[in-house]
Order: structure tokens, then sequence, then C-alpha cells
């Protein structure tokens, strides 16, 4: 399952998986933006009560509000490959680039996320989440599992 949620402008987000039964599981993303407008007034995200919970297998949330923030959440399963692991790097995240406006924050601005403490109750799997608020943030979540051999990710 996979949820984006966002308020604001020029914002991305994405949640990806490759499964791999013979041979690696390559995941590659970039991620890139070009903010030209200027927040103004209140951007809020949020999941309430137990909307997710009892969920099974594999889960990724995104939640953003503001401007020009970039999330991610990956996960890569390999089965019977032997080639190595291949981890994600700071180099590799400087792919991704986030441009900011310019100016100032209008002071009349906010900007929030909420995810409940009930809503991911008695879930099970593997459970990613980004959260972020503000301007030109990045998050990334990578998760790279090899069964009998070996996972390549990279950006």
């Amino acid at each position: 399952m996979g949820v984006n949620m966002v308020s604001g402008n020029n914002n991305q987000q994405g949640n990806l998986a490759a499964i791999a039964i013979s041979g690696p599981a390559i995941i590659q993303f970039s991620q890139q933006t070009q903010a030209i407008s200027a927040l103004n007034g209140n951007q809020r995200v949020a999941i309430y009560d137990s909307a997710l919970t009892q969920s099974k297998g594999l889960i990724g949330i995104n939640q953003g509000a503001g401007e020009a923030n970039q999330q991610v959440n990956a996960f890569a399963l390999s089965l019977g490959d032997d080639t190595g692991v291949g981890a994600v790097t700071d180099i590799n995240l400087s792919t991704s680039v986030a441009t900011l406006p310019t100016g100032k924050v209008p002071a009349n601005t906010t900007s929030s996320i909420y995810l409940d403490g009930n809503a991911l109750a008695g879930s099970k799997g593997v459970i990613q989440v980004n959260q972020v608020t503000g301007l030109g943030n990045q998050a990334v979540n990578m998760v790279s599992l090899p069964l009998t051999g070996a996972v390549t990710a990279s950006p």
C-alpha cells in the first residue's frame, strides 16, 4: 500500500518497490523540482484515528506540507542472486535536488502533519513513514532485503 499526502507547492513523493526472483532487485530514482511560488496560508495533512490499523505487507506513507519537499519510500527484495549489495550514499542522494523559492515565507504561513498514534496499530510487515514540513526537505526510506543473495538499490 502506498499513501502520498501533500499540501503546498512543488512537492514530490514516491513509493517504489522492486522484487526479483532471479537476479538483483534494482531501484533507481531521481527527483528534481524548481520552486517558483511562495507559500501562503495553511498547509496541513493528517491521518486520523485508526485509519490504517491491522494493515499487512509493504506499507509506505509520505506526508508533506510546505514547498519543494521530496520524499521517497523504496523497498527492494531479491531472491537467488549473489552479486553484492548496493547502498544509498550521500553522493547518490545528491542527484535529487529541490530548489527553494527566493524571499521570505509570509508570516501567516503554517504547515503541519499529523499521524494518529492509533493509525498503524496492529499492522505487520515493512512499514515506511516519511513526514516533512517546511521548505526544501528531503526524506528517504530505503530497505534492501536479499534473502538468498543480494539486492542492488541506487537512486
